[in-house]
């Protein structure tokens, strides 16, 4: 969500009319989740997530310079998460192995 933010932030503001860094702390989480789910594809994040979750090759050729650096972007981001995902998993066996000997 911290990646996101601006995109969120300014998606909340377009569809619902709702200043984010005003209204965040009246807002549930639920109804955070609500609306963040609910946001369409005419929003800046809508948009950027249509971008990121393109499958089509042909369409993604077409894409602009700036489509290109979007996808880009997230794929090095999914990257860099997933290896501090392994990273942390493989910390975690190590402390149960520790676990284990020491008890």
């Amino acid at each position: 969500m911290k990646f996101d933010w601006d995109l969120i932030v300014s998606s909340f503001a377009q569809q619902y009319g709702i200043r984010l860094h005003n209204e965040y702390e009246n807002i549930s989480c639920q109804e955070f989740r609500q609306l963040l789910s609910g946001l369409n594809g005419d929003t800046p994040l809508g948009y950027t997530v249509q971008i990121r979750s393109e499958r089509n090759p042909k369409k993604i050729r077409e894409m602009t310079a700036n489509e290109k650096k979007i996808r880009s972007e997230w794929n090095q981001f999914r990257a860099k998460q997933k290896e501090k995902n392994k990273i942390y998993l493989k910390t975690e066996d190590i402390s149960k192995v520790f676990s284990k000997m020491f008890g």
